[in-house]
């Protein structure tokens, strides 16, 4: 038999005490499940304009063809992230393109005020093989003011 240590009824009567009061007090109400949300839409998710990126200056430039685009302009890229270019036309950034989003694979996709351009019925992206296809279609939508 252990020796009782002085003061260990009042622990013990401490602690049925607390358990007492535990049991007794009221139980918060269970948790509301948090409401349904709306699933996303399944596809791709628009990328960031490469000008909110913290990319370095761009490095890479290439004059578009004048006979199709007219004067003043160009692709503008970075050795960093050969997958991004700006297309600038008449002194400012009109819109860019991106190669290899997931499930585009190695396509080129055109991009304008944040959104892809595309099929308005099917809404889709256009694919495009170069760049510079992509940079066609980016200056048409332009010139079109979509």
């Amino acid at each position: 038999m252990k020796p009782r240590r002085p003061g260990g009824e009042r622990l013990r009567g401490l602690v049925d005490q607390c358990l007492a009061q535990q049991q007794t007090a009221p139980r918060p109400a269970p948790a509301q499940p948090a409401p349904a949300t709306l699933p996303r839409p399944a596809g791709v998710p628009v990328p960031t304009d490469p000008m909110h990126r913290c990319l370095p200056p761009s490095d890479v430039h290439a004059a578009l063809d004048a006979r199709l685009f007219g004067d003043y302009w160009a692709l503008a890229g970075w050795t960093v992230n050969p997958d991004v270019y700006l297309v600038t036309g008449e002194g400012h950034q009109v819109g860019w393109v991106v190669r290899g989003l997931a499930g585009i694979g190695d396509r080129w996709v055109a991009m304008r005020e944040g959104y892809f351009i595309g099929d308005i019925n099917t809404q889709e992206a256009m694919l495009h093989d170069t760049p510079e296809q992509a940079a066609r279609t980016v200056h048409t939508a332009y010139l079109q003011n979509l």
